[in-house]
């Protein structure tokens, strides 16, 4: 066994010491390349939006003639603005090839995203490094200079039509027009558009701006244009020839515009956007120059239709008048320049003299037409009264005729020819309407259930005037202007009996019963409440149609009045009351579902 192991050991040495004895063959020895030697096609390149898809430049450098095949070599194209010494470089990347060309976009690209202008001349440095494909022993070319001109891709607005317009209010929520647009881009840079529109002659000089981001469409609904060319300078009612253009804006700030379309140009009529509410206000109505709340109701316009407004009005010789969509506010008003009716103006268009008032003291009925722009003076030889009631046994009190018709059964005047009332009517009854409670000198009425022609006296008929086949709850509008009254069922909240306030606004804090009468609501009419109390200028309240109930309750979200809210749509936190303390009238109109807060 010694001996195996001892011949083992031998040749063990043996094969070491031959190993360490043979040659090992020399690495291999790269010599040095040469520093390549770079060349341009063109030293001033100016490309158009043309040529975003077309070579304008090509860049080649000469063999850098490193040891191994060109294939394996690298190269590395920087540019940068001249004088930086690349210290903002941007670079590309080139295998095995002794040059690279691009595009007019790839260029643009570049500059744009140096953050350079467009459609400017700049100077750049431009070298190129070769290595092996290791990066191993890089070399740098010589610099050379190029100056390059970015661009800007052009802008085209196009309309679904450019046939002339004709908008009408009722068609306001419809698509008027739509346009579309492709992109302009400029680099990496967010892009966004606006549409800018304007008068023709106006130049674009304080155009309407109207912004879509990144979006490359548009549409304009009929009121979103006829208030954008209104605003543009048309006037409305009128023919004008309005313009577009689309501007492209470097950002999102609409501050630094880049591109403009060429203007697109569409014939428009427009129609004077209609206000929700209309009153006359002057020195020829019973109540002179008072512009306030006390406008409403007997000086108000009636909503005739979609464009239209009308009030019969009594108008005094040689003064004059405006129309306010507000009352008690003076930012707007219309009017025009003849008694009779013409152009309807607006704002700094009317006279300062006024709309005149028709030569001989009257009556009068004024039709104001927001579609044609225009309104009408004509006298009117009916009358308005000054109150209505209802009276018949379709009602609560059948047939007694007497002030007591008041204030349950009295009409709640809307504006200066309509009133309302919401009263329980039983089938198979009748009515008719009286203007003075307890007398039947006049009456009115007519021959259907669900309202018609408005007749008057005689010509009411000997049956008066029918209620609807099914008892039950109704609201009846009568208008002395069309000559019309309507009877529909009424589903909304149902008028109270009493009406009372309570909150730690009021001087009974939030105490339920509520002391009486300094908290309770005085019935001046069917649907309206009204009441003076000391309010404390901080707190809140709620309106109560039972003292010492809470089971429901009414209210709103603003300090001096608006929309009437019931029970659970009343906010949490109550009606605010008014930051100043001191008296305040309170109206709360059932039928128009609003209250007011008026500081006396």
């Amino acid at each position: 066994m010694k001996n195996i192991f001892k011949l083992l050991l031998l040749a063990t040495g043996m094969l070491i010491m031959y190993s360490s004895c043979k040659k090992v063959d020399p690495l291999p020895f790269y010599a040095n390349g040469a520093a390549p030697v770079l060349t341009s096609s063109a030293t001033t390149i100016a490309p158009t939006a043309n040529d975003s898809s077309k070579v304008v430049v090509t860049f080649s450098w000469t063999n850098p003639k490193y040891a191994t095949d060109s294939a394996t070599q690298k190269f590395i194209l920087e540019i940068d603005s001249a004088g930086r010494n690349f210290a903002k470089e941007t670079v590309s990347i080139v295998s095995g090839q002794p040059g690279i060309s691009f595009t007019g976009q790839q260029l643009n690209n570049i500059l744009a995203n140096f953050g350079f202008a467009a459609g400017k001349a700049f100077s750049f440095d431009i070298r190129v490094t070769s290595s092996y494909g290791n990066n191993n022993e890089q070399l740098k070319s010589n610099v050379i200079k190029v100056t390059i001109t970015s661009y800007l891709v052009p802008l085209k607005l196009t309309p679904s039509s450019s046939s002339s317009l004709v908008l009408l209010v009722s068609n306001a929520t419809s698509k008027a027009v739509s346009f579309n647009w492709k992109s302009s881009p400029y680099g990496a840079n967010i892009i966004n558009y606006a549409i800018q529109l304007d008068t023709v002659g106006g130049n674009f000089t304080s155009p309407q701006l109207i912004k879509y981001g990144s979006s490359l469409t548009s549409d304009f609904t009929v009121t979103d244009l006829n208030s954008a060319a209104i605003a543009a300078g048309a006037i409305g009612g009128s023919t004008k020839n309005v313009e577009f253009r689309v501007v492209s804006y470097l950002g999102t700030n609409y501050d630094n515009p880049l591109v403009y379309s060429d203007p697109v140009v569409i014939n428009i009529t427009t129609f004077t956007p209609i206000p929700e509410n209309f009153y006359i206000v002057g020195d020829a109505t019973a109540l002179g120059w008072n512009n306030d709340a006390g406008l409403s109701p007997t000086q108000q316009f009636t909503r005739l239709d979609a464009v239209s407004y009308g009030i019969i009005v009594n108008l005094t010789a040689g003064k004059g008048y405006v129309f306010v969509p507000v009352a008690g506010n003076w930012d707007h008003k219309f009017g025009g320049t003849s008694a009779t009716g013409g152009t309807l103006l607006a704002d700094n268009a009317v006279p300062g003299s006024n709309t005149p008032s028709p030569a001989t003291s009257g009556t009068y009925q004024i039709v104001v037409n927001f579609q044609t722009g225009t309104y009408t003076v004509t006298p009117y030889a009916g009358a308005v009264p000054a109150n209505l009631y209802i009276v018949g046994d379709a009602t609560a009190l059948a047939w007694n005729n007497t002030p007591g018709l008041a204030p349950k059964q009295q009409f709640t005047r809307l504006d200066a020819v309509s009133y309302g009332i919401i009263v329980n009517l039983t089938a198979g009854n009748g009515y008719v309407f009286v203007p003075v409670a307890g007398n039947w000198d006049h009456k009115f009425g007519g021959t259907s259930g669900t309202g018609g022609a408005l007749l008057a006296d005689g010509a009411v008929p000997g049956s008066n005037t029918p209620a609807p086949a099914t008892t039950g709850l109704y609201k009846i509008i009568v208008n002395f202007q069309t000559n019309t009254y309507t009877v529909t069922p009424y589903t909304g909240v149902a008028v109270p009996d009493n009406l009372y306030i309570v909150g730690d606004a009021t001087a009974g804090a939030w105490s339920n019963p509520v002391p009486t009468p300094s908290q309770q609501f005085t019935q001046t009419d069917n649907a309206t409440f009204e009441l003076t109390v000391p309010l404390t200028g901080s707190g809140a309240y709620l309106f109560l149609p039972l003292n010492g109930n809470w089971d429901h309750k009414f209210g709103g979200t603003s300090v001096t009045g608006g929309a009437l809210l019931a029970d659970n749509a009343v906010p949490g936190s109550n009606t605010p009351g008014p930051t100043v303390a001191g008296n305040y009238k309170i109206v709360v109109n059932f039928i128009r579902n609003t209250y007011t807060v008026t500081k006396q």
